[in-house]
């Protein structure tokens, strides 16, 4: 049997390409909703002045290859400056290597992990509480999402 004039090749990059600009429409709508669901800048009341601030560390181990000597290094410069409302301008969707993903945070703000995830110790005293904000954008559009790529 002989097929005449197929054009396969066509058909599935068709096909191929609106399922991309689908799935790329969908995962906008996610990061609209991780944007919505973002802290606002009311609850996270912390703010410092831009700019970069290193540290020089000193501390005596009580074990280890070091025991009983004075241990000090100086640590790399990093951004320091924080004001309420920054991370949502951070949310955005990156096409990396023909995937789609969904990042919060950047080499200014990279804390975006500790406002999803909450940590042990904030410093000022106590832990801060998890203020999911990815997660939550993500499980709720996951039911949508297959129709959402198919495009039905």
């Amino acid at each position: 049997m002989r097929v005449a004039s197929w054009r396969g090749h066509e058909v599935f990059d068709d096909t191929y390409n609106k399922a991309v600009d689908n799935a790329n429409e969908f995962m906008d709508t996610v990061v609209e909703d991780a944007k919505r669901r973002c802290p606002p800048p009311g609850k996270t009341h912390i703010f410092r002045p831009p700019g970069f601030s290193s540290a020089t560390v000193s501390f005596t181990p009580k074990t280890g290859r070091n025991k009983g000597q004075l241990v000090t290094f100086k640590t790399d410069k990093r951004w320091t400056g924080r004001e309420p409302g920054n991370l949502k301008g951070t949310i955005r969707r990156v096409t990396k290597g023909g995937n789609l993903r969904i990042y919060a945070g950047n080499f200014l703000y990279y804390w975006a992990f500790m406002v999803e995830r909450g940590t042990s110790s904030t410093g000022w005293g106590g832990p801060a509480a998890a203020q999911p904000f990815l997660r939550p954008a993500f499980r709720a559009g996951k039911t949508r999402a297959i129709a959402a790529i198919g495009g039905k």
